[in-house]
């Protein structure tokens, strides 16, 4: 079974979160840095929707399938934004719950 983690390529322009913990520059990438941008891109995402919807309903030549194709895309960034948001607090939580 292959690992959603371990996958090389990301869903609708997402980078997957196996990206190489290094920059094109050479230095590290910190998880701030890597959860921020993907913040972004999920933002990025869900305005790009937003957009394309917003350009059909006004009858701009764009095909029903770049609409529902841009919502999905969108969709499936917050899908996968909660998921992180989810695990982040159950680690929190579970480090919380630790005795010293």
């Amino acid at each position: 079974m292959i690992s959603p983690l371990s996958m090389s390529s990301g869903v609708g322009g997402i980078a997957s979160p196996a990206t190489p913990s290094i920059a094109a520059t050479g230095a590290p990438v910190g998880f701030q840095e890597m959860l921020l941008e993907a913040l972004q891109t999920t933002q990025d995402l869900g305005n790009k929707s937003q957009s394309t919807v917003q350009q059909n309903l006004l009858g701009d030549e764009l095909s029903l399938v770049e609409s529902f194709t841009a919502m999905r895309e969108a969709d499936l960034a917050l899908k996968l934004t909660m998921q992180i948001r989810n695990k982040l607090m159950d680690a929190y939580n579970e480090i919380q719950q630790m005795r010293f």
